[in-house]
């Protein structure tokens, strides 16, 4: 039998339509879709024992747990507030289909594989959640980190934050920055 994995998935929101500095143009959707679906692909060969863990934030989150779903890996959701709640926070806010796909992963999951944090909505929750997300991953095999970003230090809860704590736990990490993905086809 292999050695399980324990694939997190994260990475920038879609940028807001006014965002001055573009980290996630909704444009560079689909490249990231491929690179993603790739990704968890080339990992899952690796093993017969692999489960995915990730929040569901639109953009990055969302495309890597679409690809688990499409690639038949098992995933786990975590959010650091009730459904409702982080869909305002940090789903809806690009526009598009994000909150349809959102719920529609979430209702499709089982509630064995959801959590929800109940914490305040703060910047500190986001932090919470992320070492949650590590935390599950560390028990269920070896961690891997797929992170979609910019490769910048951002701010507190954000996915340069999860890479720091991945990194003190000497994660593999294979990320990839949405600005310079190759266009899909």
């Amino acid at each position: 039998m292999s050695t399980p994995i324990s694939l997190v998935g994260s990475g920038h929101m879609v940028d807001e339509v006014d965002r001055p500095l573009q980290r996630f143009p909704a444009a560079r959707e689909a490249a990231a879709e491929v690179w993603l679906q790739r990704e968890v692909g080339q990992i899952a060969g690796q093993t017969d024992a692999i489960r995915a863990f990730s929040s569901g934030a639109n953009g990055g989150d969302i495309l890597f747990l679409e690809a688990c779903r499409h690639l038949s890996v098992e995933a786990t959701i975590v959010l650091p507030f009730p459904p409702d709640v982080f869909v305002g926070t940090s789903v809806a806010s690009a526009g598009g289909n994000w909150e349809r796909r959102f719920r529609a992963l979430w209702h499709d999951t089982p509630p064995s594989r959801r959590e929800v944090m109940n914490l305040p909505v703060t910047a500190a929750a986001y932090t919470a959640c992320n070492l949650r997300l590590l935390h599950l991953a560390r028990e269920a095999g070896n961690v891997h980190l797929l992170a979609l970003w910019d490769g910048q230090r951002g701010k507190e809860g954000g996915t340069a934050e999860l890479v720091r704590e991945a990194e003190k736990l000497r994660a593999s990490i294979t990320s990839a920055d949405p600005l310079t993905l190759p266009p899909s086809n």
